[in-house]
């Protein structure tokens, strides 16, 4: 990281190049290294790591969505971690959906090659998986695309309002430490963000601004010609960005499974997430020709999708037994903190009804 400043213009790196660096460089990156990061074990916990019910109900779902619109039986997770999303919705199909089952193709794209190593392992059962690392090696994406948790995770920038004057946060060193710094925003690609995001922060507000998460997004929509886009994280509406109480942005890490509010600690070693910007994947599929099928709490959707099929009796006596356990992911989806701060927009494009 030294380096990287000590050989940048001005000895500053913006905060986007920051994020790149400890989180995707090759081997020593956050989600590049061959460590635990999920669960127990790891720094966070996901919806997906509540049992095996996310997945189940995400798979139902799906299902659904196929038959109902004569998709081509074609499954294509973007952000797909260590396959243990993959390995639920499978196993659930090879349970219940069988004829869909022989004849779905599932891809999995991560640009991890810890990732993948594990997404092996883990669906080495299943022949109608394939992997990759990167989107260009798809012309199309036809089907069902959809990513949990994928664009918080990706580098932004950072700018904050002093004075009346537009600034932008660096990364820089000072008696070998990594601190902030702030210089007059010049970067025209955040200027013309904010200008057709139509943003105007308040005296003394900082926000995030997610270059990454457009470039991704338009690298998806302009893939796809008949399908459903599936976006399902946490992040803000236009008019929660205007609240007081996200004044300060939201770009935090997590360390061990406690949130870090300095971003700068523990680099390569914590992961580090913004709240996205969901108004803005709105309008861009708007200019790719989708129309927007439901913007939904993951609460609400879950239960739409049909979580509560999923509940079992339970006569009590075993709290480890898997329908004890299984009732008990439900509640902590629906009522914990795992859903609360997310969202799920569906978006399509050229779907008929079957």
């Amino acid at each position: 990281m030294k380096q990287l400043i000590m050989n940048s213009p001005d000895q500053k790196i913006s905060f986007c190049e920051y994020m790149e660096a400890v989180l995707y460089t090759p081997e020593i990156g956050y989600y590049m290294r061959s460590r635990e990061k999920i669960g127990r074990e790891g720094d966070f916990y996901t919806s997906v790591n509540v049992g095996d019910v996310f997945g189940r109900v995400l798979a139902k779902w799906f299902a659904y969505l196929i038959k109902e619109y004569n998709l081509p039986p074609t499954i294509i997770e973007i952000g797909s971690g260590d396959g243990k999303l993959a390995y639920d919705i499978l196993h659930y199909w090879k349970e219940k959906e069988i004829q869909l089952f022989d004849c779905v193709e599932y891809r999995l794209v991560d640009r991890s090659l810890d990732h993948q190593q594990r997404q092996k392992e883990r669906l080495m059962a299943f022949p109608q998986v394939s992997f990759g690392g990167v989107l260009e090696q798809y012309s199309e994406l036809n089907g069902i695309v959809f990513s949990n948790e994928l664009f918080d995770a990706l580098p932004v920038h950072s700018i904050e309002k002093q004075n009346r004057e537009m600034l932008e946060v660096f990364v820089t060193i000072k008696n070998e430490m990594l601190i902030e710094i702030k210089s007059p925003l010049r970067n025209d690609k955040i200027i013309s963000y904010l200008e057709s995001q139509n943003i105007c922060l308040k005296e003394g507000q900082r926000m995030e601004i997610p270059l990454q998460m457009v470039e991704l997004y338009q690298n998806l929509a302009s893939r796809i010609q008949s399908g459903l886009l599936v976006t399902i994280d946490y992040g803000y509406t236009d008019e929660e960005w205007r609240q007081p109480i996200h004044c300060q942005g939201s770009l935090r890490g997590y360390y061990q499974h406690r949130m870090v509010r300095n971003v700068l600690e523990h680099p390569g070693k914590m992961d580090l997430t913004s709240h996205i910007h969901f108004d803005c994947l709105r309008r861009e599929g708007v200019k790719y020709g989708f129309v927007e099928e439901d913007f939904l709490q993951q609460q609400a959707f879950l239960v739409k999708a049909g979580i509560m099929d999923e509940l079992e009796e339970d006569n009590g006596l075993d709290p480890f037994s898997e329908t004890a356990k299984r009732n008990r992911a439900i509640r902590s989806l629906l009522v914990g903190g795992y859903s609360e701060y997310f969202r799920v927009l569906v978006q399509s494009k050229g779907l008929m009804n079957g």
